[in-house]
């Protein structure tokens, strides 16, 4: 599973710099009405996010996200110095022993801002069994997605200013 969970991550994540891999655009309610209309936001084709909620608009589902950055791997270590959040381990004499990323993965949220993007009713959701903890195929499909998004990362490939596809990130 780890090693699953470390190839999307690897090939998923953000570089590590601070520049933007494409900018896409993404489908955003306005403030007033029903009406859709697309704003930039950096997307790289695969983001990782927490659902913030669900909205329905009139046939359609609107999904609220919260774009986050998920390091594993190599670079999990040297993002948590930067941002002073690493954890340490001491000696009985106070001597640093090990420096070290709880879990091995390290999740950075500066930007709070909710985007929405729209939900296809065909989009593949896919659920981790290990947190549903069942195996059963029912937990693939939007009912379950509905009742059971909240607190879950998820990685969402955004294809042509919708969700192409919904993956569950399973988290130690």
């Amino acid at each position: 599973m780890f090693a699953i969970i470390f190839t999307i991550a690897l090939f998923s994540c953000n570089s590590g710099t601070d520049k933007p891999a494409t900018t896409d655009s993404v489908a955003s309610k306005t403030n007033t009405g029903d009406t859709i209309q697309p704003i930039k936001a950096d997307t790289a084709s695969n983001i990782y996010c927490y659902i913030t909620g669900i909205e329905k608009i009139h046939d359609s589902v609107m999904l609220k996200v919260d774009h986050v950055d998920f390091f594993n791997g190599p670079n999990v270590l040297e993002e948590a110095k930067k941002r002073h959040r690493a954890d340490t381990a001491f000696d009985r004499n106070g001597k640093i022993t090990d420096i070290f990323v709880p879990d091995d993965y390290f999740i950075v949220n500066d930007d709070k801002t909710v985007r929405t993007l729209y939900l296809p009713t065909d989009a593949p959701i896919s659920m981790d069994t290990e947190i549903a903890g069942t195996k059963s195929n029912k937990i693939n499909s939007y009912e379950y997605f509905s009742k059971h998004y909240e607190n879950s990362l998820f990685l969402i490939k955004v294809q042509n200013s919708r969700v192409g596809s919904i993956k569950e990130v399973f988290l130690p």
